[in-house]
């Protein structure tokens, strides 16, 4: 079998270009979550180190003087000690989606056969690494701080989001839960620029509360004419099929988080390639990575649910 690898370079090659940009382009459109994490890209190895610095606060100011002081003029004076931990992320197996395409087939079929193929490559592994990092981000809600920072806020829960009479009933306890979770993230220190994780079902009910504009077209935080919203207390709200991917968390209706929760290592990104087989009469193409995922700091992720947690 001959076959060329694609990363994206530009060859004499105009199907491979095409090829690799298209699996490219499909992945990007479908994936969600990776640019909403820390990512790191390595250069070898199996595993990624991430630093996490620990959490300090004023108590550990010291005063130098005469009455009252911590550390009397002329004497050494008091070292903190450096709060400093680390998160291995090790790399996971290759991931791959192979398709072929038989050439009697092709050249018999009346519509484009390639097209559509590496669409379909390019979103399964973009809902592939999606699932991945949801699956983490539910584990970082139950996770343990390291560094002396704390673990990660207790689960919320309001019946209300799924029990409401009514859509905008629904709407407002997701959103009011949302603001408390922000606050709460916010007591922990965490000031980072948060987002909104919830499934289209819950947008929509955002979509018809009072937290969008009061009337019916779009303002400057969505409306009724294309149903969306845009922020939710400072928060940027993504939509996902995926959320079902968290099932460590009962009753799941919603993440609240900051890009530090999860962490992503990638050794290889998308790669595509496209092999003529003589031996089956086809041309296979494939797209793999080579990645791995993990928890970084738990007191950075919250989750949202409608029933208790047993």
């Amino acid at each position: 079998m001959s076959g060329i690898i694609l990363t994206g370079n530009t060859t004499g090659n105009t199907l491979s270009r095409d090829v690799f940009m298209e699996v490219k382009e499909s992945f990007n459109s479908t994936n969600i979550m990776l640019p909403l994490i820390e990512t790191k890209y390595l250069a070898s190895g199996h595993a990624a180190q991430f630093i996490i610095g620990g959490k300090d606060t004023s108590a550990l100011a010291k005063t130098q003087g005469r009455s009252g002081a911590t550390t009397a003029t002329g004497s050494d004076i008091t070292i903190n000690p450096v709060k400093m931990d680390e998160r291995i992320i090790n790399l996971d197996n290759v991931v791959y989606d192979a398709r072929q395409i038989d050439e009697a087939e092709e050249k018999v079929a009346q519509y484009d056969v390639r097209s559509p193929i590496t669409r379909m490559i390019g979103s399964v592994l973009a809902q592939y690494i999606d699932k991945k990092i949801i699956t983490t981000l539910g584990l970082a809600c139950e996770a343990t701080g390291v560094a002396g920072n704390p673990s990660a806020p207790a689960v919320l829960v309001n019946s209300v989001i799924a029990s409401g009479t009514t859509a905008k009933d629904k709407g407002n306890a997701l959103g009011e839960t949302i603001m408390l979770a922000i606050a709460k993230l916010k007591k922990v220190d965490n000031y980072n620029e948060k987002v909104v994780l919830v499934d289209p079902v819950s947008a929509a009910y955002l979509a018809q509360s009072d937290f969008i504009n009061k009337d019916y077209t779009s303002g400057d935080n969505g409306g009724l004419d294309n149903g969306k919203i845009g922020m939710v207390g400072g928060a940027k709200v993504y939509e996902t099929n995926h959320l079902d991917a968290a099932t460590n968390i009962e009753g799941l209706q919603a993440f609240v988080f900051s890009k530090e929760a999860v962490g992503y290592a990638i050794l290889e990104d998308v790669k595509t390639e496209v092999n003529y087989d003589y031996r089956k009469f086809g041309t296979l193409i494939s797209g793999r990575f080579k990645t791995g995922c993990g928890v970084l700091r738990p007191e950075c992720a919250i989750a949202i649910a409608s029933s208790v947690q047993s």
